[in-house]
């Protein structure tokens, strides 16, 4: 409490600083200062009569720091007067009151002044009286902002009169504003409230001036403006959940579904009511039917009110149905203010009841002897959502059937099981149809049987079957002969059994199957239609003539009283009648067992026998009537075996004495007013009345009987001893059209004041329409050829359903058509039928269909059909549809996304054109098939069906979503539809007229790897093994192919992962494998350059995993990482992985170069995962892979376990051989060792033939070096081969290599598998596309294809060098190993090229040895002489000072303590390695192996260390040369045997010479010396145990020939042999001359194995070309050609003709000059030397055109030139040998072929230049 007063006297204390700051602030107002002092603005006075005296002050503050001196003057007239003139003093914050007295003389102005002087200034007071005078007080400005029109916006203001006179006003204002009061009078200082109405019409800006007019005469005048804005209400209506929409009247409406409500149950519903205007709007909402219809079930409670602006409304509806199974349909009518427009709200619900069944229609006790009982159950069912009360109508107590449960309330979905007793009393046949009455259902009847037996009378045993065959009888009308009677026409013929065992007449069987099957009653009707109720149609077989005995109030207790009730035998057979009944019960009846004989009746008395006063007593009497001839068995057949038919009597009495009251009836009814459907005339309707009795004792009930007996009740009389009382209520109306109402009078308990009444309604009703627009339907003008659609509705203004059949004129269904034709239509429910006008003629038509209606109920009765006529009135008229562009180009389109365009169409004609597009799209590209069948259209259209109306264009608005990547055309075409109000339409014809043509190519973002590049540790990697190492073939595969949907499931870079290992939506993964390289040495750097090559801008970018995880909270992260991720982080962190940059977009063309670095920071191996991802296109997956080797440990780098060689086919002389590359990513040599042993068993299992061949299967490894193992695959048959070949590295680890190779059969694959030379499996670019830094010299080409060749040819190429720096530059040509020496030859080897200089180089390959597969690697290593001259200067001057320091030096006293400093000749010495030289190739050298590089780190320390002396003194360092940058050029290619060759390419067999004699000069003396030298060195490999078999197995032979006597006989017997016949093959010296003159050799007799070939380069050509043209000369002239010249010469004797022995010598020497000139074409060695100058020749053309000497492309030109002399050409024989690649001094090389082809044609470039 304490607080609490402390808070409330600290907020009264801020109150009134509150008040007292806002007095002041008042104050403050009427004040002023001048020059320092505050003094009030200015005094008047007011309210004064002359000759009175009134005094005001002026009160001066100074409100400076300092004292202030003040003088005034009195005022100038003598009605104002004040103290006399004196200084004033005020000291700082002090004040001053000079008193002012007024004294008036008259009544008038008075105006005067008082002047105040300071030191700093002068300043006037004014002083006035003023006389009193009208005025008011009134706003200037009234805004009413928006307001709805046909509404009103209300503001009050204060109109105050300020004056001190009575004043008079008056308002002059106009519409639409109004202001209340319009005129009055004020009192003085009075005001009053004016009311201001603004009530706009339209909507409209409202600017108006009002004037308020004042005064005693409203002489005065005050103006107020006034301002506001009309806005026309905007209202939209739709149900919960679904979209608002403009309606009008004729054809949309908001639809309100309740569905399927439960009856008795209430739902609601919310319609809601959207305002989209920004103001407030009123409204109404009308229920036209809620006070016209008697069944109205829908209600609305808000009939009315306002919507705020822009809002939304929810006003609720609510459903309460009365009727099962019926559909209820009502309108809601929503009126904004003024009734503008009309929104209708459809409301639409079904009544659904309880779905009540039996579990068993038939419960059969079978045969039960007298005196027993048994017992059955039935079940009955609530298969719904509601409840509902059951009843069955039986009394347990006096029936011989006992229910358990007669009445009962059955909850939803819930099943009661009912236990039946059955105890016969009477030896007969027992069958009951009890029927079982259901709340809101039709009733259920349950059949009862039974058969009960004694030991004298034995009756049939009743059965299921015996019933179904009687209601077959009954219904042929069999049923009322007894069945002897029929057993006797069954015998007789006259009768006959059916098919299902029923009897049938012989004539009515034929025709039974034309005539209609019998309709059944409804249940209700069933039940209700008992004979006494009403009348029923089935056969009478026993009547009684009263069912409900009421004996009324029996006083005297010992008088019986008794009634009388007669039964009737309506059968042609005696029946007997047998009472359940007992005479000890309160009712009974007599006799208890009676036959009455055909068409009789009989008598029965009923006795009333009470034993207790003041009670209601109650009873259904039971009896069975059944023919008498059933009584025995014997007389009883199958066939005709008749049931007897149960008779119930109901008694009601009771025993009050008068004066005494009866009970209080404690009950309620379900309803009070009961509403029947409605029924046509002469029909009938039934709906249930539940009774509930609340009390616990029974209540007796009477219900009064209709005087018109138009309602009915049953039961109308009984006892309610249960809970519930089911009452059924059927109504048979009797007038057509007419409302029929009764009041139903229940009394209970015999009294009076217990009735209650129950008011029962329903009404005839006679199908009956309303059609909207008096009858009348108009169509606007229409084209001929299309359809012009129009709404059209009706309305059911009966309440009961009805069908309409719409029926068109024979001469008019061609022009109109109306949908749907036919239908049902609910009552109170406004359907809008869609009439279709097709015009066929241009002219005017008037036509009349009609409308015929009829209850559902009765359909096909002609005389209850009603007729309603309606008249259409169209035109028809022409017109077409056109394009303004006839096609349409989008270009390319990103598949997944969309291209948008207009497309303008126009109508020229006088009539609306109903159209609707037709696209024919046409797919072009791989997959094409496929794709026109599973995917949808890719062209869209805004509006594919719709108007175009007279004399005006639409833009169509197509949009183009590719979803593969295809070629795209789409054909618009239109045809001409008659649409319908449901938009569906049809077509007038199937003609499609052509539009337009839209044509887009679906792409997806595409890139290409264009070239790479190596440099820092992997610098001594090629282009092709780095092509290999990154995959980069596969990556450029992935790029240019589809994405998967997968790739596509985020089309942007998103971060959707919760975790490091972020899901990889793609398959597309491969290797980023930056190989091996020591630690500590320079990182790798590899440069890939990606280009666009499509044709639409592309975005990529490399995510990290980090870039995949989302950023989540601190609590979120667990914490917990695996081996993989710590891995992935410590990469993430040291950065050992660098992608520079990581995103980027290129636009098509563009290319741009991505850098990727990999630090060799620690040992081991590091993996990074990194996902490559192209917006909207693919993602791949790349896995960077680098190795960082401990410098002292071995390590070979395999890029994959597995290797494929190049298919190989089966069936072949010779197969290829192939390479495995070993590159080692160490700082020291390794040795390798193949493991064959996996070979040996491929050789056992392809019956010892060498699939795969090892042709070096051990060697050393070089660091940062490949090694090449040869491998010869050999397939034996056409498939799949596999080995496991393990990899020992001594002193490393071991690799498990899987080779793998196929075989193929070309006599199958055909040219499917043509025999290429392996260049098209990588796609590895030839030119250079990125620069690289610090690269001087570029070359054309980086890679050469040499392609296929036969053995013993030689190809050539051409290489452009070209020096782009500013510096001189010189180059050496290297190769990386001494095989490819073999084969290949760089002219020139070295060379300087100038700054901009080029130089071409010629490239020669020499296909020798084996068919192989060739990819090789050769270094061009290029030296800046620039920087190298300024390091030889260096160097220079560094020697010098070393030189000069050798020989000085300072001796100090710690010089003599130390030992002395070892001297070292070099502070830094180079590596260099021996270049080694073929016999071949003498000049080229093998590349220097790459020594360990340190860091930088280290470097710099050693740097410092070695810069400083052991005193501390910095050191002069030796200079370092400039490093050498490498060049790689690759040269692929494969050779193959001649005949293969030939077989597999005879095109080009003619574009290659075949040297056969380069075999012979390959295989000459030395030139295998290497070759032997591995032979030997692999036939010395033995094992111990190998070496000391082999020695005891020889010296055991050996030791045996010595000893053998006939051995050493044979020895002697060598000598006498005769010469064997293969010594005449040797060759013999012989010399031209010694041969015979007659003989001359025949060149085709030359044999080939004198073909030989000299290698251009090497120096021991020419001697052996000399020699064998020597001695292909001399040949032996056992020829036939000798022969034939002898014979020539010896027939020209013969002949006569006379010749000198001159002549024919000079005929011999001409002819063996011509021999001698054939051999020597024929030669190689002469093929051989015309290769070499035509090749010589070209390519000094060549350099001559590289170099600018000459023009190829100029136009030739002839020159005369004078006469030369004839030039002497040698014979072929003495031209020297050509000697290709001898250096010079000036670093080019020349050969003398070059010469010689100037020599021999000295003219031929000149007439080329000109």
């Amino acid at each position: 409490m304490p607080v609490a007063v402390c808070n409330h006297s600290s907020h009264g204390l801020a109150s009134g600083h509150r008040s007292a700051s806002v007095h002041q602030q008042k104050l403050n107002k009427h004040k002023m200062k001048h020059c320092g002092i505050e003094v009030v603005k200015g005094l008047t006075w007011k309210g004064w009569e002359p000759g009175g005296e009134y005094t005001k002050n002026v009160v001066l503050k100074n409100v400076n720091v300092k004292t202030q001196k003040l003088k005034f003057s009195s005022p100038c007239t003598r009605f104002f007067s004040t103290l006399y003139p004196e200084p004033i003093v005020l000291s700082a914050g002090t004040s001053y009151s000079l008193p002012i007295t007024f004294r008036p003389l008259e009544k008038s102005l008075y105006e005067d002044k008082i002047e105040f002087q300071t030191k700093d200034g002068v300043f006037d007071i004014p002083i006035r009286a003023v006389l009193p005078q009208h005025d008011l007080s009134l706003p200037q400005h009234l805004n009413f902002g928006m307001c709805t029109s046909m509404f009103n916006v209300q503001m009050t203001f204060e109109l105050i009169n300020t004056s001190e006179l009575e004043t008079r006003f008056m308002w002059l204002v106009s519409q639409p504003f109004v202001l209340e009061p319009p005129a009055g009078t004020l009192s003085p200082k009075s005001k009053c409230s004016i009311l201001a109405t603004f009530k706009p019409t339209a909507a409209r800006v409202y600017e108006m001036v009002g004037e308020c007019h004042f005064g005693e005469d409203l002489s005065h005048k005050k103006s107020l403006r006034l301002e506001g804005i009309g806005k026309y209400p905007h209202l939209l209506v739709s149900a919960a959940g679904s979209i608002p929409h403009a309606s009008d009247s004729l054809s949309m409406e908001s639809v309100i579904s309740f569905g399927a409500t439960p009856i008795g149950s209430t739902v609601q519903r919310v319609l809601q009511l959207y305002n989209l205007s920004p103001v407030i709007t009123p409204f109404t909402i009308e229920h036209p039917t809620s006070e016209t219809r008697i069944d109205t079930v829908f209600s609305c409670s808000e009939m009315s009110g306002s919507a705020g602006p822009e809002s939304l409304l929810q006003i609720p509806v609510t459903f309460q149905p009365q009727t099962v199974n019926e559909e209820s349909v009502d309108y809601l009518h929503v009126h904004p203010v003024g009734k503008v427009s009309k929104m209708v709200v459809k409301l639409v619900g079904k009544c659904t009841g309880p779905e009540v069944t039996l579990g068993s229609k038939v419960l059969n006790y079978g045969l039960i002897t007298a005196g027993q009982s048994a017992t059955r159950t039935v079940e009955i069912i609530n298969k719904s959502n509601v409840a509902a009360v059951f009843k069955f109508m039986i009394d347990s107590s006096e029936s011989i059937f006992k229910f358990g449960v007669e009445s009962c309330k059955l909850e939803p979905n819930t099943t009661q099981t009912i236990v039946v007793l059955f105890t016969p009393t009477y030896p007969i046949n027992y069958y009951r149809r009890v029927t079982c009455v259901v709340q809101n259902q039709d009733p259920l009847f349950l059949d009862l049987i039974g058969t009960c037996h004694t030991e004298l009378i034995k009756p049939a045993v009743l059965q299921p079957k015996h019933l179904e065959k009687y209601m077959e009888h009954e219904a042929r009308g069999f049923s009322v002969f007894p069945p002897e009677q029929l057993n006797e026409m069954l015998k007789e013929g006259k009768l006959q059994l059916d098919e299902a065992g029923c009897l049938i007449h012989k004539q009515a069987e034929s025709m039974e199957r034309y005539l209609k099957p019998q309709s059944s009653q409804p249940p209700m009707a069933q039940y209700f239609n008992d004979g006494y109720y009403g009348l029923t149609d089935k056969t009478q077989h026993v009547s009684i003539d009263t069912i409900e005995v009421d004996f009324g109030c029996c006083v005297n207790l010992k008088h019986i009283e008794t009634k009388t009730v007669n039964v009737t035998n309506h059968t042609k057979g005696k029946i007997t009648v047998t009472w359940m009944t007992n005479e000890s019960h309160v009712y009974s009846i007599t006799p208890v067992t009676c036959d009455i004989p055909p068409l009789k009746m009989t008598s029965f008395r009923v006795t009333f026998k009470p034993g207790v006063p003041n009670q209601f007593f109650a009873a259904e009497l039971e009896g069975f009537a059944f023919y008498k001839s059933m009584r025995d068995y014997r007389l009883v057949q199958d066939e005709t075996f008749s049931p007897p038919w149960c008779l119930t009597v109901s008694t009601v009495g009771h025993t009050f004495q008068p004066g005494n009251q009866t009970f209080l009836p404690k009950m309620s009814f379900d309803t009070n007013r009961v509403i029947l459907p409605a029924v046509d005339t002469g029909d009938s309707i039934y709906k249930t009345i539940l009774l509930t009795n609340e009390g616990s004792t029974p209540i007796h009930y009477a219900l009064q009987d209709d005087p018109s007996g138009t309602f009915q009740v049953k039961p109308h009389k009984g006892l309610v001893g249960d809970k519930y009382e089911l009452f059924v209520v059927k109504l048979t109306p009797k007038t057509d059209n007419i409302r029929l109402r009764h009041e139903l009078c229940c009394r209970f308990n015999d009294d009076s004041k217990h009735d209650k009444n129950i008011e029962l309604l329903g009404s005839s009703e006679q199908p009956n329409i309303l059609l909207d627009s008096e009858g009348v339907l108009y169509f606007k003008p229409t084209c001929i050829g299309t359809s012009s659609q129009h709404s059209y509705k009706i309305r059911n203004i009966s309440r009961i359903p009805l069908k309409y059949t719409w029926k068109i004129p024979g001469d008019g269904k061609s022009v109109i058509n109306v949908e749907p034709a036919s239908g049902v239509i609910l009552p109170n429910e406004q359907q809008a039928h869609v009439w279709t006008f097709s015009p066929q003629e241009d002219k005017k038509f008037v036509l009349k269909p009609y409308v015929y209606v009829e209850d559902i109920k009765h359909e096909g009765d002609l005389k209850r059909r009603q007729h309603f006529n309606l008249r259409v009135i169209g035109e028809g008229a022409t017109g077409e549809i056109k394009a303004e562009v006839p096609s349409f180009d989008l270009s390319d389109v990103v598949v997944g996304t969309a291209v948008s365009h207009d497309i303008v169409i126009y109508n020229n004609s006088n009539c609306s054109l109903h159209y609707k597009l037709l696209i024919d799209q046409q797919l072009q590209g791989s997959y094409a098939e496929e794709a026109s069948k599973e995917d949808k259209l890719a062209l869209e259209l805004d509006m594919s069906d719709d108007t175009v109306p007279a004399f005006s264009r639409r833009i169509i608005h197509a949009t183009v979503r590719p979803s593969r990547r295809l070629s795209y055309t789409f054909d618009i075409s239109y045809q001409l539809w008659t649409p319908t109000t449901e938009d569906i339409g049809h077509p007038l014809s199937e003609e499609k007229h052509k539009l337009t043509t839209l044509t887009a190519v679906g792409v997806y973002p595409t890139l290409k790897v264009t070239d790479a590049r190596c440099y820092g540790s992997a610098s001594g990697i090629s282009k092709a093994s780095l092509w290999n190492l990154f995959s980069l073939d596969n990556l450029n595969v992935c790029l240019e192919s589809n994405p998967s949907p997968e790739e596509l499931t985020y089309t942007t870079p998103t971060r959707h992962s919760t975790t490091r290992k972020a899901d990889v939506h793609t398959r597309a993964i491969m290797d980023f494998n930056f190989s091996g390289a020591p630690q500590g040495s320079a990182p790798c750097v590899v440069h890939l350059m990606l280009e666009n090559t499509g044709t639409v801008p592309t975005e990529w970018c490399f995510l990290y995993p980090t870039d995949l995880q989302l950023e989540l909270e601190y609590w979120a992260e667990t914490g917990d990482y695996d081996v993989d991720e710590l891995h992935e982080m410590r990469i993430m962190d040291n950065k050992l992985f660098n992608i520079e940059p990581s995103r980027g977009k290129l636009r098509p063309g563009q290319s741009h170069t991505i850098t990727f670095t990999y630090n060799h920071d620690f040992a081991g191996t590091d993996r990074l995962p990194v996902l490559f991802k192209l917006t909207r296109g693919r993602e791949i997956l790349l896995n960077f892979v680098g190795v960082t080797v401990d410098p002292e440990c071995k390590y070979v780098h395999f890029p994959s376990n597995n290797h494929m060689f190049a298919p190989v086919p089966v069936g072949v002389a010779s197969h290829p051989k192939q390479v495995y590359e070993l590159y080692n990513g160490g700082a020291v040599p390794v040795m390798y060792q193949l493991d064959l042993t996996a070979l040996e068993y491929i050789l056992q299992e392809n019956y010892n033939h060498k699939i795969f061949e090892c042709l070096n299967p051990s060697g050393e490894i070089a660091a940062g070096r490949t090694a090449n193992v040869e491998w010869v695959f050999s397939p034996l048959e056409a498939k799949q081969y596999k080995v496991d070949v393990p990899i020992h590295i001594i002193g490393g680890d071991t690799a498990l290599i899987t080779f793998s190779g196929v075989g193929y059969d070309k006599r199958i694959m055909g040219q499917t598998m043509p025999m290429t030379d392996g260049t098209e499996v990588s796609q590895v670019p030839t030119v250079q596309s990125i620069p690289v830094q610090g690269q001087l010299l570029y070359l054309s080409e980086e890679r050469i294809a040499f392609g296929n060749m036969p053995l013993f040819c030689q190809s050539r190429r051409v290489i452009k060098m070209t020096n782009q720096s500013s510096h001189s530059t010189s180059f050496e040509w290297f190769v990386t190993s001494d095989s490819a020496s073999q084969v290949i030859d760089i002219q020139p080897v070295t060379g300087v090229l100038q700054p901009g200089e080029s130089c071409m180089c010629k490239g020669t390959f020499i296909a020798n040895g084996e068919p192989s597969f060739y990819d090789l690697d050769i270094v061009c290593e290029v030296t800046d002489e620039t920087e190298m001259a300024e390091y030889k200067e260096k160097l220079s001057d560094w020697e010098k000072e070393k030189e000069r320091q050798k020989y000085e030096f300072t001796i100090t006293e710690s010089d003599t303590l130390k030992e002395p400093p070892k001297s070292s000749t070099k502070l830094c010495r180079t590596v260099s390695s021996k270049r080694t030289e073929s016999p071949d190739f003498q000049h080229y050298q093998t590349l220097p192996p790459i020594k360990n590089v340190k860091s930088s780190k280290e470097l710099e320390e050693s740097e410092i260390r070695k810069g400083l002396s052991e005193t501390g003194t910095p050191l002069w360092s030796k200079p370092q040369p400039p490093p050498k940058f490498l060049l790689h050029l690759g040269a692929t290619g494969r050779t193959h045997t001649i005949a293969e060759f030939q077989t597999n390419f005879p095109n080009e067999v003619q574009r290659f010479f075949i040297d056969r004699s380069m075999s012979d000069r390959l295989n000459l003396p030395g030139s295998n010396q290497q070759a032997d030298k591995t032979r030997r060195e692999m036939s010395l490999r033995a094992t111990e145990e190998e070496r000391e078999l082999v020695s005891g197995i020889t010296a055991n032979i050996i030791r045996a020939l010595l000893d053998d006597h006939d051995f050493h006989e044979a020895l002697k017997d060598i000598s006498n042999e005769p010469i064997p016949y293969f010594t005449q093959f040797g060759d013999r010296p012989q010399t031209l001359g010694q041969q015979s003159p007659a003989f001359i050799v025949n060149s085709n007799d030359i044999p080939s194995a004198i073909v030989s070939d000299s290698r251009p380069s090497s120096g021991k050509s020419d001697t052996f070309a000399a020699t064998t043209i020597d001695n292909a000369v001399e040949i032996s002239a056992d020829t036939p050609s000798g022969i034939d010249l002898v014979l020539n010469r010896s027939q020209t004797q013969s002949s006569g003709i006379l010749h000198t022995e001159a002549d024919y010598q000079q005929s011999l020497r001409e002819e063996r000059k011509r021999i001698e000139q054939q051999i020597l074409k024929r030669l190689p060695e002469f093929g051989t030397v015309l290769e070499s100058i035509l090749e010589n020749t070209i390519f000094n053309i060549t350099t001559e055109a590289s170099s600018g000497g000459i023009n190829l492309t100029a136009r030739p030109r002839l020159i005369a030139l004078p006469p030369s002399s004839t030039m002497v050409v040698q014979p072929p024989h003495s031209v020297p040998g050509v000697r290709v690649g001898n250096k010079r001094s000036n670093g080019t090389t020349s050969g003398s072929l070059k010469s010689v082809a100037h020599d021999i044609e000295p003219r031929s470039l000149s007439q080329v230049s000109r």
